[in-house]
């Protein structure tokens, strides 16, 4: 399995340019509105972990890699849960820059609350399993070109709704308050999304158990 996850980390890190190129143009771009900067880094952290599977799954259909992988001594499970980790991996590297990022900011005198705004990301970065989540069992059933359709229709509804919210300034702060919440009730998010993820998880498996290649 660490194998089948290297594979597909080096195949992934050939889109990395064109994603932080996309890092650079939301960072630059809302450069002087310290909230709204935050904000777009977060959904980039959700954006990373979402479609770098996506890559994985559109390289191994090119070179036929899952009737390879079939006829390997590794367990079914384990060849599904190198993809759920491998979104994982690119979640938690992106919150990692997004915290030094953050830290960065504060570091030069940029106004900016560090323990909400690492919140703030968490949060975001949760949202992105969440998806991740619901994403992979779309792809082992209807393949990465149809997965597509169902991120681009997540997408833009995710956009949809953050443009309602930020169509007034006071939102932002009721967005930030939603995405970061303190106590029992961010123990409670969390718990839901880790059910949710293993849940995914064990769908995905028998999905591609019963898989024709």
């Amino acid at each position: 399995m660490t194998g089948m996850l290297k594979k597909d980390l080096m195949l992934t890190w050939k889109n990395m340019k064109s994603l932080l190129l996309a890092l650079v143009v939301f960072l630059v771009g809302s450069f002087s509105q310290t909230g709204l900067r935050v904000l777009l880094l977060g959904l980039y952290l959700c954006l990373l972990g979402v479609l770098t599977p996506i890559y994985a799954f559109s390289y191994d259909k090119l070179a036929g890699w899952d009737g390879y992988a079939r006829a390997l001594p590794v367990s079914r499970w384990k060849i599904v849960l190198a993809k759920y980790l491998l979104g994982v991996v690119f979640l938690a590297a992106a919150l990692v820059v997004g915290v030094l990022i953050a830290v960065g900011s504060k570091a030069a005198g940029i106004e900016l609350d560090l323990g909400e705004s690492v919140s703030f990301l968490a949060g975001f970065a949760a949202g992105g399993l969440l998806f991740l989540s619901a994403q992979i069992p779309v792809i082992y059933r209807f393949g990465p070109e149809k997965a597509r359709i169902f991120v681009v229709v997540g997408v833009f509804l995710v956009t949809v709704v953050l443009g309602a919210l930020l169509r007034f300034g006071e939102n932002i702060a009721f967005l930030q308050a939603v995405l970061h919440p303190s106590g029992l009730l961010a123990a409670g998010f969390a718990a839901l999304v880790i059910l949710i993820s293993v849940g995914s998880f064990f769908l995905s498996v028998r999905i591609y158990k019963k898989r024709s290649f």
